[in-house]
C-alpha cells in the first residue's frame, strides 16, 4: 500500500468520524467541566447546558442538585429557563447550603443522553467576600445593605470587615481594600481619612480614635470585587441639649407674652374702673344738687359785683 493510498484512507476515516459525531446529540456545559466553579455568598450564579445536535431538540427535563430536583425546593430560590437548544439554571441568592451540594446536573429525554456528562457540574466553591461589618460595640451587627451607625463627636469607633468564608493562609495574600466617600460615589482616589488607622495585626479592621463631623460618610471594604458599605453618622456632643434649649426658649417667650398681656389687661381694667366711677358720680342726685347750689352761689356773687 502506497503512502498516497494510506493518506486517502485516513482522510476518508476522519471524515466518516466527523460525520458520525456531527449526527450524534452534543451537549456542552458552561462553565466547562475543567474550569474552576466558584460563587459569592448572596450573589447569583448561572449554570448552562447547550444542545448542538442537528435535530435541535435537546429535550431538557429538569435540573438536579445531588439527586433531588431543584423544582422540589422552595419557590424563588432557583429559576430554570429551557428551550429546545439550551437550559439555564440560575441560583438567585447563593447560600451555604448550595455550596454543600456535591454535584449539579441536568436531565433530558434524549435516548442515550438522559444524563449528559458534559452538563454535570461539580461542587461550587465559595470565594471569600465581605458580608458584613462589626464595630467595637458587640451588639452592633451591620449586615444589611445601606447599614448605618451613629456616634457622638469625640467618641471612638472601629470597623471590622467580616469575610465569609474565612480566608485561608494563601488567600490572605489578597489584601482587603478600604475606601471612604462623603456621598457613596467611590473612585480609585477614594481613600480613608488620615486619622483612620488600620489595625497593625490585620487588614480587615480600621479605627478612628476621636470622631468628628469630618468623619461623617461611607466606609467600604472590598475583596474579590465584592464590597460592603456602612454609613457613619456623627452627632454634635451637645446635640441632646438643643431640643431642651428650644423648649426652654419657647416657654420663656410664652411667659413673656403672657406677662405683657396681663399687664396691658390690668391697665385697661384700671382705666375702665376710673371711667365708671366718674360716670357714676355724674348720675348721683346728691352730687347734682350740690353742684347746682354751688353754681347758684357763684351766680349771686357775680350779680352783686
Amino acid at each position: 500500500m502506497t503512502k498516497i493510498q494510506l493518506s486517502f484512507i485516513c482522510f476518508i476515516a476522519l471524515n466518516i468520524f466527523i460525520f458520525v459525531n456531527a449526527q450524534q446529540p452534543q451537549y456542552r456545559g458552561t462553565p466547562q467541566r475543567n474550569a474552576p466553579l466558584t460563587a459569592i455568598l448572596k450573589r447569583s450564579i448561572e449554570l448552562k447546558c447547550e444542545y448542538t445536535g442537528a435535530d435541535g431538540e435537546g429535550q431538557f427535563i429538569d435540573w438536579y442538585r445531588d439527586n433531588e430536583t431543584v423544582s422540589s425546593e422552595k419557590p424563588g430560590h432557583y429559576a430554570v429557563k429551557s428551550t429546545n437548544k439550551e437550559s439555564i439554571l440560575t441560583i438567585k441568592i447563593f447560600v451555604q447550603a448550595d455550596h454543600e451540594i456535591k454535584f449539579w446536573s441536568v436531565r433530558t429525554n434524549k435516548k442515550g443522553f438522559e444524563k449528559p456528562p458534559a452538563c454535570r457540574f461539580r461542587q461550587i466553591m465559595l470565594n471569600p467576600s465581605p458580608q458584613s461589618m462589626e464595630t467595637e460595640n458587640p451588639t452592633e451587627k451591620l449586615d444589611a445593605p445601606h447599614a448605618s451607625v451613629r456616634r457622638d463627636a469625640g467618641q471612638k469607633i472601629s470597623f471590622t470587615c467580616i469575610i465569609q468564608p474565612a480566608r485561608s493562609e494563601e488567600q490572605k495574600s489578597q489584601k482587603i481594600k478600604w475606601q471612604y466617600s462623603k456621598d457613596e460615589h467611590f473612585t480609585d482616589d477614594s481613600v480613608l481619612p488620615e486619622d483612620a488607622i488600620r489595625a497593625s495585626d490585620t487588614d480587615n479592621k480600621i479605627e478612628i480614635e476621636n470622631v468628628n463631623k469630618n468623619h461623617r460618610g461611607y466606609y467600604r471594604c472590598t475583596l474579590n470585587d465584592v464590597s460592603f458599605t456602612v454609613l457613619l453618622r456623627v452627632k454634635d456632643r451637645y446635640a441632646a441639649l438643643w431640643p431642651f434649649l428650644g423648649i426652654v426658649t419657647v416657654v420663656l417667650a410664652l411667659v413673656f407674652i403672657i406677662l405683657i398681656f396681663e399687664k396691658r389687661q390690668k391697665a385697661a381694667r384700671k382705666a375702665a374702673a376710673l371711667e365708671d366711677d366718674d360716670h357714676d358720680h355724674t348720675k348721683d342726685p346728691l352730687v347734682r344738687t350740690i353742684n347746682r347750689s354751688s353754681d347758684n352761689e357763684n351766680k349771686k356773687r357775680a350779680i352783686k359785683t
